[in-house]
Formats: C-alpha cells, sequence, structure tokens
C-alpha cells in the first residue's frame, strides 16, 4: 500500500508543535528539549488531515474547524480565550521571528475555516475534478487564501490567483485557457477579489462558490490571542476595525507583543485609514451652524445609516450629493462632522490627489480611482455602509467643454469616474463630493444613482456665524456677547471667522494678555480709514439698493459699509422667485439701479463705484430679450451668461437693452425723489452701526412712506410697467 501523501505543516500545525509541550512538564528556557515527549505529542507524518484538523467523517455540511489546538487537550484547555480551570501556563503563542508561521496565513485559516464545508475539504484531498471559486475581500487576501488552500489541499488541487483584471486578452481566450485547465485532471480552485476578473467559463462552471467574509471583530480577538498566546483582556470593537484589510490587520501581529500592543496598532491603523486626520478637531454636528439645509441632510443620513445598520434600510436607499458654494463654507468640515456622528469609515479623495500620486499616466491615475473605490467597497461590506468625500470635484471636466487635444485621455478618466460611482452606490455607499463650480461638472455625475442632489452651501447668517466665533473660541470670552462681532462679519465664510479669531489670539499675544472682543472686533471690522465724506457716498449708495428692494418685494438679507477686497460697502438681497416673469426681472433690475439713482438724486452725482452693478443690470436685460424670450421676439439666441457678450454685434439689441435701462433708471430715481427721509434715516444708521440685517432695515423703512405713488412709463406692448407698491411691510 502506497504511503499517505504529505504536505508541509499548516500554520495550524505549526502553531500547535510551537506552543505544545508536555502536560507533566513545562520546558525551561535553555534546557535540552525533550525528543520523547515532542514525538509523543507532534503531529505523526501518517496521520490524516482529517485526523491533524479535526474533521468530524460524520458531518458533511459543517465548516471545517482548523483546529489550532493539540488534540490531547480539549479547547477550554487549550484556547487562549478560554478561562478554563485546566488552561496550560507557559503558553508561548505562535512567533514569526522563530519561522513558524506568518500573520496574513493565520488570518486567512482563521476567516476560510468559517465557509469551507467539509465534504468539499475532503473532495480537495482526495482529488475529485472539482471547481471552486472563491471570492475574498479584496487583493491583499488573495496570497494568504491560496496558501491556506494549499494546506487545506495537501498539493493536489490546481490554484489560479487573480488579484487584478487581466491585461492584454480577449475573452475568448481566457475562456480557452480555462477550459484546458477544467479538463485537466484534479481540483482546481480560482481565487479573485472580483468575478469579472476570472474567465466567465471559469465562473459558470464552478461546482462551489466560496465567499470568504471580511474579518470581524470576534475573528481578530482569536487571532490576537493564538498569535500572542495568551487572551487579550480588551474587547475588540467593530469600529477598531472600519477600514483594515487583512494585510493592515497582520501587520499588527508583531513578535513577542503583547495582545495590548497588538490592539492597540490596530486601533490606529483604522484612525489612519478612515481618512480623518487625528490631529483634525471634528466637531459634532450639534455644535455646527450656519449651514442650513446642508446641515438638515446630513442629520437626516446619520439617522438613516443607523437604520441600515440596525437592518431596517436598505443600503441602496441612501442618497449621495454634492455640496457646491464659495470656497471656506465647510464642505470639507460638514462631510467629516458626518461621518463621525454616523460611526462610519469616511474615506476622502481629490482628483488633485490621484495625479500627486501617481505619475500622472492615465493608467496609473485610473489606478488611484480604483484603489479609493476598493477601499470604500471593503468598508461597505464589512460595516455595511460608508462615506466618501470628492473634494474640488470641478477638477474633473465636463466633456461637453473638452477640446480635441485632450478628449481621448479626460473621457477615459470620466468614464471610469462614473463607472466606479455606481459600483460604491449599489453597495449603500453614501458619496458627498464638493465643488465651488457645479456648472463646469459633468451632467452625468448629476443624474439619481450617482449623485442624487446638489445642495447649495453659501456663507452663513448672523446666528450661524455666532456660533462659529464660539466654536473657535473654544473657552475664550465664554461670558462675553459675540453678537457685535457676528453683526460686523457679514458675507464672512467660516474660514474667514477662524481666520480672524486666529489672528485676534495672535493680537493677544503680542500684548501680553488674554484675548478680547476688541481683538476680535479689529480682525474682522479693522477702523476706518476712509474720511466722512466717502464713507456717507457709500452708505448713501447702499441704502438706495436697500430702499428699492424692500419696496419692490425683495427681501433684503444684509446691508453694509464695511469694506472687503472688491467693495466699498454691500447689500446682499436674496431673489427667492427661481423663475422669474419679465416684471421680476425688471423689479432686480430697479434694485440694482438704485444705487446710482440714489448718488445722482441725493449725492454728488453718479460714479465709477456704480460700474458692477451696471454690468449686472445689463446682462439681465440683454438675457431678457436673448435667452428668456421675454422681450418683443421669442428667440433665444444665446445662453444668459454670454447674453451682454452679444449687444457687441447686434445693434438692434442694443438699442432695445438701452432703452430698457434707461427707463428702469428713471423707476428707479422716482423711488428715491419719493422716499428721501427713509434713505436718509438708513444712511445715518448704517454710519453708525457699520452694518445692519433685513429685520433693521425693515423696522426703519416700515416707519416712512413714500411721498407719491410712482409708476413707470407707459410701456410698449411686451413690456411691463414696474411700480413700487405703496406697501412698507412687504417681505417676499
Amino acid at each position: 500500500m502506497s504511503k499517505p501523501v504529505t504536505s508541509p505543516p499548516s500554520a495550524s500545525e505549526k502553531a500547535c508543535a510551537e506552543g505544545r509541550a508536555s502536560d507533566a512538564a513545562i520546558p525551561i528556557p535553555g534546557s535540552p528539549p525533550d525528543t520523547a515527549a515532542s514525538s509523543e505529542d507532534g503531529l505523526d507524518q501518517q496521520q490524516t488531515l482529517d485526523e491533524a484538523f479535526g474533521f468530524d467523517p460524520l458531518d458533511v455540511s459543517s465548516p471545517v474547524p482548523v483546529d489550532h489546538r493539540p488534540h490531547s487537550m480539549t479547547p477550554a484547555q487549550l484556547d487562549p480565550e478560554s478561562n478554563g480551570p485546566e488552561r496550560r501556563t507557559g503558553w508561548r503563542g505562535i512567533r514569526q521571528a522563530d519561522g513558524l508561521v506568518d500573520p496574513p496565513r493565520l488570518l486567512a485559516e482563521l476567516a476560510l475555516e468559517a465557509v469551507l464545508p467539509a465534504r468539499l475539504a475532503r473532495g480537495l484531498r482526495a482529488g475529485h475534478a472539482l471547481v471552486v471559486v472563491v471570492l475574498v475581500p479584496s487583493a491583499g487576501w488573495v496570497a494568504p487564501v491560496e496558501a491556506a488552500f494549499r494546506t487545506v489541499g495537501q498539493g493536489r488541487a490546481r490554484i489560479v490567483t487573480r488579484a487584478t483584471r487581466p491585461r492584454g486578452t480577449v475573452e475568448i481566450e481566457r475562456d480557452a485557457e480555462a477550459a484546458d485547465r477544467i479538463a485537466a485532471a484534479g481540483p482546481l480552485v480560482a481565487i479573485t477579489p472580483d468575478l469579472g476578473f476570472l474567465a466567465p467559463i471559469l465562473v459558470c462552471a464552478a461546482d462551489h462558490t466560496l465567499t470568504v467574509p471580511p474579518l470581524d471583530a470576534r475573528l481578530v480577538r482569536r487571532a490576537v490571542g493564538l498569535w500572542c498566546g495568551r487572551r487579550s483582556r480588551k474587547a475588540v470593537a467593530a469600529q477598531d476595525l472600519s477600514g483594515l484589510d487583512l494585510l493592515d490587520i497582520a501587520a499588527a501581529l508583531r513578535a513577542g507583543a503583547t495582545p495590548s500592543a497588538c490592539l492597540a496598532r490596530i486601533r490606529r491603523a483604522s484612525r489612519a485609514r478612515v481618512g480623518i486626520p487625528t490631529t483634525t478637531d471634528i466637531p459634532s454636528l450639534d455644535q455646527l451652524t450656519g449651514y442650513g439645509e446642508a446641515l438638515d441632510w446630513s442629520r437626516r443620513t446619520v439617522a438613516d445609516i443607523a437604520r441600515v445598520r440596525a437592518g431596517t434600510l436598505s443600503p441602496q436607499s441612501l442618497e449621495s450629493i454634492v455640496w457646491f458654494g464659495p470656497p471656506g463654507t465647510g464642505k470639507t468640515t460638514l462631510a467629516r462632522a458626518t461621518a463621525a456622528a454616523a460611526g462610519v469609515t469616511c474615506v476622502e479623495t481629490s482628483v488633485a490627489s490621484w495625479f500627486v500620486e501617481s505619475n500622472g499616466y492615465l493608467d496609473q491615475v485610473l489606478r488611484q480611482v480604483t484603489a479609493f473605490t476598493e477601499r470604500l467597497e471593503l468598508a461597505a461590506k464589512r460595516d455595511g455602509t460608508a462615506l466618501g468625500y470628492l473634494d474640488e470635484l470641478d477638477a474633473l471636466p465636463s466633456r461637453a467643454r473638452l477640446d480635441d487635444r485632450n478628449a481621448s485621455y479626460w473621457q477615459s478618466l470620466v468614464v471610469h469616474v462614473l463607472t466606479c460611482t455606481e459600483r460604491l452606490r449599489r453597495l449603500g455607499v453614501v458619496l458627498i463630493a464638493a465643488t465651488n463650480f457645479v456648472g463646469r461638472l459633468d451632467p452625468a455625475l448629476l443624474r439619481p444613482g450617482r449623485f442624487d442632489r446638489q445642495m447649495l452651501i453659501g456663507p452663513p447668517d448672523e446666528a450661524g456665524r455666532l456660533g462659529i466665533l464660539r466654536h473657535h473660541l473654544g473657552q475664550d470670552l465664554r461670558e462675553i456677547d459675540l453678537a457685535p462681532a457676528a453683526r460686523l462679519s457679514g458675507g464672512r465664510t467660516g474660514a474667514d471667522l477662524a481666520g480672524s479669531v486666529r489672528g485676534a489670539r495672535a493680537r493677544a499675544r503680542a500684548a501680553g494678555r488674554a484675548i478680547l472682543l476688541d481683538d476680535v472686533l479689529a480682525e474682522i471690522a479693522p477702523a476706518e480709514t476712509r474720511c466722512e465724506a466717502e464713507l456717507r457716498a457709500v452708505a448713501l449708495h447702499e441704502a438706495g439698493h436697500a430702499l428699492a428692494a424692500f419696496r419692490l418685494g425683495l427681501r433684503v438679507a444684509e446691508v453694509s459699509i464695511i469694506s472687503g477686497a472688491n467693495y466699498g460697502g454691500r447689500t446682499i438681497i436674496a431673489f427667492e422667485q427661481t423663475l422669474p416673469d419679465r416684471a421680476g426681472l425688471e423689479r432686480r433690475v430697479v434694485g440694482l439701479l438704485a444705487g446710482r439713482a440714489a448718488d445722482t438724486v441725493l449725492g454728488c452725482g453718479a460714479t465709477a463705484g456704480a460700474a458692477g452693478d451696471l454690468r449686472e443690470a445689463t446682462r439681465q436685460v440683454a438675457a431678457l430679450h436673448a435667452s428668456f424670450g421675454l422681450g418683443d421676439t421669442l428667440r433665444a439666441v444665446v445662453d444668459a451668461e454670454q447674453a451682454a457678450a452679444l449687444l457687441r454685434e447686434d445693434t438692434a439689441l442694443a438699442e432695445r437693452v438701452e432703452a430698457d435701462l434707461r427707463r428702469l433708471q428713471g423707476v428707479a430715481e422716482s423711488m428715491v425723489r419719493a422716499d428721501r427721509g427713509a434713505i436718509r434715516a438708513l444712511v445715518d444708521s448704517l454710519l453708525a452701526k457699520r452694518t445692519l440685517n433685513g429685520d433693521e432695515v425693515g423696522e426703519i423703512l416700515d416707519r416712512y412712506r413714500p411721498r407719491i405713488r410712482v409708476r413707470a412709463s407707459r410701456s410698449r406692448p411686451g413690456q411691463s410697467a414696474v411700480a413700487p407698491s405703496r406697501s412698507t411691510g412687504s417681505h417676499a
């Protein structure tokens, strides 16, 4: 009778041989080995794998128990996790330094024992003509699982590994090669993280398809105990493994390490992998202010993620979103706070990082996108969902705007991003993207199923600014009312306010004292250097804007004479009518022209300070005629943004626009003449407070009524007559 075929000892057998000693005597370091005891306890070379691994010959359905304990002892006596009274002392565990086993293989064997049926294992060892496809969580699992299968199959199984998608072969050639492998004698095992990496015929011909799950907390705790040779006193939580793959956890198992040291490394690795810097002070969602409906969306999403993890909601029900708005409004902060509140992995990336972390060639950039996708896929498989944050998404251009020179490069990248986005959404990954220019994004990105919503995050209102200042000041100025600072910081973003607080602290350090409110005010609204006459002229101009907008039913959000980089003062008007008719557009234009009207009627005459107002008024009137079909014709010649440029070529259009502008300028001047007292009251209040909010503007103007009812001149057919309402309390 032929001698049974043997194979090199498995990780489990090595663990047993290393940690095993005679029950009667514990080996003393430095003493000669007890050969008799070793022979008695060791695995006999004639011993079958059924006996060595503890397979039950009567059980044909249970998974294979890859036993890491010698058979002369019970599990309660040998497992480091056990508290049994007969647990052996002196357990050395598995030491990589002794050359016995590597951590990836140990983890792979533990994971494999949960999914490998005993009948299938016996078939592999017997050399049956089986085709087995093994789907592993990621490419890092392929080699360790391959080593585990070689041990289980005693070297009889032929193993095919595909960690990445094969290149340079067509599907027919792959099928032909796979057919030859299947036709050969003996079992065939194919290991891959993605079934698409295998030849289609191999997937179709599979007798068994095994899915190895990601490592969970129970399995990792067991592996740490086996590796270190003693029980871990600290529990392993599911969030400790967020973002970690098999190789990440294996890297935490070091020679001679204690269980607590291994677990500490695992937790540090998780924090590094999830994409949230440990040095970043991430506020909670309850601490955030000034985000409006974007914050409401985050709270709803956190609640939905909790339902997904509880199993009461499908992961595919989660939404993805694009946040857009000016720089510095806190889009990244909100994304990180959302991930922290949800307790899921957050992986951050950007288009720029794809190029920085590669050599810029197309295949390398595509691999960066794939790596981002695979990290999120692994986290979603483990935790039920994950969150991916793509910053500055507008760096990925719209295919409609590409020129012929670079179209082939960018089209491939855009299509790959679209494909990966769909893959992640099918797994229930929440994607959040941020951009300053939502109009530059490829329309295919913004459809439902990729990024379902687009939401504006603009500069915060006064209440939001107050909360932001309070957050960045921390324990400083706790008893001080910050309302004056919030009032004067109109139009500032969260990043601006954070910079102002840093500047205030620098002032205090230079003076050798604690920070004061005056330091904050000096950073937010520096002392005026303009003369009184110039300040009054600015206040008059802004008061004209505010009055006309308020009387015409537009909502005035804020009026300020604090200068900025490109302006001497400003009036913020909220246009809430998303689809205005001609009358609505002309009301907006009158509000724009009212500042120049105040300069002309009540000041020293028109100045160059109204140039920006005139440009916007011209663009809107030109769009009325050339883009919206609200003028004398129905023709829509150009987009609204390019309507003003058409005036250089179309003289007839230029004449119509000029006539409308002069007519609406006359309406604005009539309104100013009729409300001189209200405008002067606004000017005095602005000079005293420097900034007024919408409610304060309303309170002042409600005390005055226009002296006469102003009507626009009779208009031609197709035109509208803009007349301010006599009602003084209207807010749209």
